[in-house]
């Protein structure tokens, strides 16, 4: 079953900085109801999604899932903008079936969508602040 991530909320951050490059990457988390959150690579996440890879520590649970993409273009700015999903995984840990984030697995908090997309621009380099 191939993964279609439905938007259930979208946070675009933009930050102006120094970009001579374009660079995008996208970022995968699996976020447990015990608190915990796990990344991805895309090459996992991809695998994952189309029943070519398991989980089975995951097995026989409904997740919520959470993408974040982040974008550096040429205009010195930086895009972020975050979906996400229900996951469930069936007895050998893999995708049985994905939706919209919903009741059974409760909402996506705004700590673990800043925890995410904080974790996802860890690489970027810091910008000083602006003094006026």
């Amino acid at each position: 079953m191939a993964l279609q991530a439905p938007l259930c909320f979208s946070v675009q951050a933009v930050l102006k900085r120094k970009q001579t490059t374009v660079n995008n990457q996208v970022r995968h988390f699996l976020l447990t109801p015990e608190g915990q959150i796990r990344e991805f690579t895309g090459e996992q996440a991809a695998r994952v999604a189309s029943g070519a890879g398991k989980l089975p520590e995951f097995a026989q649970r409904r997740l919520r899932y959470l993408q974040v993409s982040v974008s550096e273009d040429a205009a010195e700015e930086v895009h972020v903008l975050t979906a996400c999903a229900t996951i469930h995984f069936d007895a050998d840990g893999r995708i049985s079936e994905a939706g919209p984030i919903d009741g059974k697995t409760g909402s996506i908090s705004d700590f673990e969508q800043e925890a995410c997309v904080q974790w996802a621009l860890r690489d970027l380099p810091a910008i000083p602040p602006t003094v006026h």
